[in-house]
């Protein structure tokens, strides 16, 4: 289906960015079973593979630029996070630019030179062109820290610059070439983001779609990453106040001497970040899925910190191998907390909204659904007899078409909600008929959808159209929830006139 975003009008969606997941998808296709729902998971995990890989090389990096307690607190948090089970297979712009910022970081801990700025440059500019563009703000200590490096600073710059450029032509070019034969018009995605989230008007800005508090960031925080949060945020002042001690260095290779302000630089993203986003009125959780992985790094660093602080204090009262297992003790204390609470609130997640996934999988075996003239496959150019999918005031727990058998169209029952829900694209919207059962033609530019026609009804201001709106009658199958009645409640009962009606409970159909 097509949102406002993704209108040629707006234009603030890149259909590369959505390409380069299809390539994913067609490759379990030809690998496992062409099975949509099949597919969906197995894209997933392709997304949960990439994220493992990005974590591992950030460990590698850390173990041998910081220390191995480090590391090894850093796995430990990594493999608990409820955050991390969250982001790391999302199918969401902002979890790809969290692949990417943590490679970049991962890479930043290599020795100066240009290879590293160049590494560095490109994987951040992937995730903020391709990805999100606000993710580049993670990449800005790194610039501080290249521009104040020994040598010569004018040199560093033109490595910086060298490497935008690249990025520019790799990235941007082919973006822009892609996103503009499939819009029907020039079209720089990444620049109409930022026009719409950071110059947008009062009525057609984020803000329409709700405001937060500013410690909103800090509660998620707290709920995902629960005792780690805090040592994540106290990061940057333990380890300048161990440097002012001199009482902490990190075990390195010989050959690898970092200095504290290289240190601080990789912990500085989290500070950045939450201080752009904790600013802005418009917040959602998964703005900051691109820190998830840093916010681990962030902790593990106090953590040793903090077990150094341990054992040199438990060295005054005692025999140096004492001191050492009182400090162990401590720190391996604070992750098993952890380690309950993470997985505490992960299998909450699981066992709470796991529900639409579980009902929807149950859609392709409902009787009566239509029959494609190749199963399972429907081509450009087949027309079949069609079923409509109903969803009132469920609509936002669809958890996608992939769970939709071919020839089944979701359609919308009108509820509370005024905002401005999908269509279908022109091209694939069918004339429903008074029985109920639609035809479609399945065709468009390139062997895609009509991704170049401006789509009737579409607004940046979630402005309800109501022509998303379907009668009853017109529905084969319905979804909805009607909670169960509290004690002090009356019995509920059906009413057809109803705004939100509880179908459940209509016992004539």
């Amino acid at each position: 289906m097509q949102t406002w975003e993704y209108s040629p009008v707006y234009a603030i969606r890149s259909w590369t960015y959505a390409w380069a997941h299809s390539v994913i998808g067609r490759f379990m296709e030809l690998l496992v079973a062409k099975n949509k729902m099949t597919v969906f998971y197995e894209t997933r995990g392709a997304l949960a593979i990439a994220s493992s890989y990005t974590e591992a090389k950030l460990y590698e990096a850390v173990l041998n630029g910081v220390s191995p307690v480090a590391a090894r607190y850093l796995l430990v948090i990594l493999l608990f996070s409820t955050g991390m089970f969250i982001a790391s297979a999302a199918y969401l712009p902002s979890s790809f630019a969290m692949y990417t910022v943590t490679l970049a970081i991962a890479h930043s801990f290599e020795m100066p030179g240009r290879s590293r700025t160049y590494r560095v440059v490109m994987l951040v500019g992937a995730g903020a062109l391709l990805g999100w563009p606000f993710s580049a703000a993670a990449g800005i200590p790194f610039v501080l820290e290249e521009l104040t490096l020994s040598g010569t600073a004018i040199k560093r710059l033109q490595h910086l610059i060298e490497a935008g450029i690249l990025t520019l032509l790799a990235v941007l070019l082919p973006m822009v070439l892609m996103d503009s034969l499939l819009y029907g018009r020039f079209t720089v995605v990444p620049l109409n983001i930022v026009l719409y989230n950071v110059f947008g008007s009062k009525d057609t800005g984020p803000d329409i779609y709700g405001t937060e508090p500013w410690w909103f960031y800090l509660l998620n925080g707290a709920l995902n990453f629960n005792l780690v949060f805090p040592l994540a945020l106290v990061s940057m002042p333990s380890v300048l106040i161990n440097a002012s001690l001199n009482r902490w260095a990190p075990s390195v290779p010989s050959s690898y001497d970092p200095e504290i302000w290289r240190l601080t630089t990789k912990l500085m993203p989290v500070y950045v970040w939450l201080g752009i986003f904790s600013l802005q009125p418009h917040k959602e959780e998964r703005f900051i899925f691109v820190i998830y992985p840093l916010l681990c790094l962030n902790a593990a660093v106090t953590l040793s910190v903090v077990r150094n602080w341990v054992a040199r204090i438990a060295l005054r009262f005692t025999v140096p191998t004492m001191a050492s297992r009182a400090a162990t003790y401590l720190t391996s204390m604070v992750l098993v907390i952890y380690c309950l609470l993470s997985l505490s609130r992960t299998l909450a997640l699981y066992n709470h909204y796991h529900a639409p996934l579980d009902v929807y999988a149950q859609v392709a075996s409902l009787p009566g659904l239509p029959i494609s003239i190749v199963p399972g496959i429907i081509s450009n150019n087949s027309t079949i007899e069609e079923r409509n999918l109903c969803v009132g005031k469920e609509w936002y727990r669809f958890p996608g078409h992939y769970f939709l058998p071919d020839g089944v169209n979701l359609r919308f029952l009108r509820s509370g909600f005024r905002g401005l829900l999908p269509k279908y694209f022109d091209d694939a919207s069918a004339t429903i008929e008074k029985e109920g059962h639609t035809t479609m033609n399945r065709k468009g530019r390139f062997g895609v959808r009509n991704t170049g026609g401006v789509p009737a009804g579409m607004n940046n201001r979630n402005h309800e159209a109501l022509d998303r709106y379907v009668d009853l009658e017109l529905c084969d199958y319905l979804v909805d929830y009607t909670p169960p009645p509290s004690p002090s409640s009356s019995r509920a009962e059906y009413d057809p006139e109803a705004l939100e009606p509880a179908y459940a409970l209509d016992e004539a159909t």
